[in-house]
């Protein structure tokens, strides 16, 4: 059942290119992703190897296990994400974000990376309110693999800070009905 503040909350989410991530920490987090992993699909996940990723990124990164009844848990909620949004979500499913609509894209996000076993990248426009501005996320999700070959969580690193002239194009052409394309 949505609640008066869930119907006015719309988001648009795309898939994109890690390329077309505006920020330089993507590049840099894929690099250390991309280090520790080696000739794995994906490297393990190691609290240590925390400290390896840029410290301005930690923060804003989170991370969920692939749980053995095939469901997310997140292990990591970095404090960024808890100064944004206002929760800490360590231990809880994706699906508990609220609109659960929304909690549902995110968690088909980390299904996507897991099915995959690849990096990819999202853009969210999310709108708390129908009078208010836009605001855009840039996410990087990269699998890990505790035994190099199968995806046992997903590593993600968002930003908040993404230009919104960058992807408001994209984002006014989706929510357009003329369109049919629409809220997800």
């Amino acid at each position: 059942m949505n609640t008066a503040s869930e119907s006015a909350y719309r988001f648009f989410q795309r898939e994109v290119t890690i390329e077309d991530l505006s920020n330089p920490l993507f590049a840099d987090v894929l690099a250390v992703w991309d280090a520790l992993r080696g000739d794995a699909m994906g490297p393990p996940w190691r609290v240590a190897d925390m400290l390896r990723y840029p410290h301005a990124a930690i923060p804003f990164i989170s991370v969920v296990d692939l749980t053995k009844d095939g469901e997310f848990r997140y292990r990591y909620w970095g404090t960024g994400h808890v100064d944004v949004k206002g929760y800490d979500y360590t231990g809880r499913s994706p699906r508990d974000h609220a609109p659960a609509d929304y909690g549902r894209m995110i968690n088909d996000e980390y299904r996507t990376v897991a099915d995959t076993a690849k990096p990819k990248a999202f853009v969210h426009d999310i709108r708390p309110g129908f009078a208010q501005a836009a605001k855009f996320q840039e996410t990087l999700r990269l699998p890990l693999a505790n035994d190099g070959r199968t995806v046992s969580g997903v590593i993600s690193f968002a930003d908040w800070r993404s230009n919104a002239g960058h992807w408001t194009e994209m984002f006014d052409t989706l929510s357009d009905p003329a369109t049919g394309l629409g809220a997800v």
